[in-house]
C-alpha cells in the first residue's frame, strides 16, 4: 500500500472511533437518573383526619353575670272617705280579707262580732285597720309616708287642709292635748257616711282616720 492510501485508511478508522465515542456519552446522558423520577399525577390524597380528642379545648366565653332582679315595688296606697287603696269602709270582713288577697289576719282571741283591729299583713306600716260589728269600720294612719287622695298628711299644718278641703272643714278641741280635731265632711250626698278627721298638735297633723259613722268619730279607737 503506498503512502497516500495508508494515510486515509488512519483517517478513516480515527472517525469511526470517535464516533463510536461520541454515541456512548449520548447513550450515557440519555439514562435516567434516580434523583428526577417523579410520581405519575393523579387525585390528591385526602389528608388524614386529625385527633382532636388531645386538643386544647377552646376558651369559654366569659360568663356574663345576671343583674339581680330588682324586688316589686310597694303599692302606693291613698286615702279617701270611702277607703284605702282596694279596701273599702263598710264591707264585710270577708270581702275587705279578699280585696287585699287574703291579707287581713283577726288577732288570737278576739271577739269579731265587736270593735277591734286586725293585722293587715304586709301592709304598709302605720295603717291600722279597724272592723266593728263585722264590718270594716275606719283606717288610722300613724305614718307621713301615707297621704289622702287630697294630699294632706301628717305634718301639715291646719291652715293646709283647710285649703285642700275647702268648705268642709270642721274644727272642734282635741280631748286630750292642746290640739284640735278637723273633721272633713264629704258634700256628695252618697258620702254623707263618711269622714275624715285630722288630729292636730302645737297647729299640725300628728295623725288621722278615715271611715264611716260612727266608728271613725270613737276618739279612743275600740277601747
Amino acid at each position: 500500500m503506498n503512502a497516500p492510501l495508508l494515510i486515509r485508511a488512519i483517517a478513516a478508522l480515527s472517525l469511526v472511533a470517535l464516533a463510536a465515542a461520541a454515541c456512548s456519552k449520548g447513550a450515557e446522558r440519555a439514562a435516567p437518573r434516580a434523583d428526577s423520577v417523579t410520581t405519575p399525577v393523579g387525585t390528591p390524597t385526602t389528608p388524614a383526619a386529625r385527633d382532636t380528642s388531645a386538643a386544647a379545648p377552646a376558651p369559654a366565653a366569659p360568663a356574663t353575670a345576671t343583674p339581680p332582679s330588682a324586688p316589686p315595688a310597694s303599692p302606693t296606697y291613698t286615702v279617701t272617705e270611702r277607703g284605702i287603696g282596694p279596701l273599702r269602709f263598710g264591707v264585710t270582713f270577708a270581702q275587705g280579707d279578699s280585696a287585699l288577697g287574703g291579707a287581713l289576719l283577726v288577732r288570737v282571741g278576739i271577739d269579731t262580732t265587736g270593735c277591734d283591729y286586725l293585722v293587715w299583713d304586709g301592709g304598709p306600716p302605720g295603717v291600722h285597720v279597724m272592723f266593728d260589728e263585722h264590718h270594716i269600720a275606719r283606717v288610722d294612719i300613724d305614718t307621713a309616708s301615707i297621704a289622702t287622695a287630697a294630699g294632706a298628711r301628717i305634718g301639715d299644718d291646719e291652715a293646709r287642709i283647710k285649703r285642700l278641703y275647702p268648705g268642709q272643714v270642721t274644727v272642734t278641741p282635741h280631748k286630750y292635748v292642746d290640739g284640735h280635731y278637723l273633721t272633713v265632711t264629704p258634700t256628695a250626698p252618697a258620702d254623707k257616711r263618711y269622714r275624715i278627721v285630722f288630729e292636730t298638735v302645737g297647729g299640725r297633723v300628728s295623725r288621722y282616720r278615715a271611715g264611716i259613722m260612727p266608728s271613725v268619730e270613737y276618739v279612743e279607737g275600740c277601747s
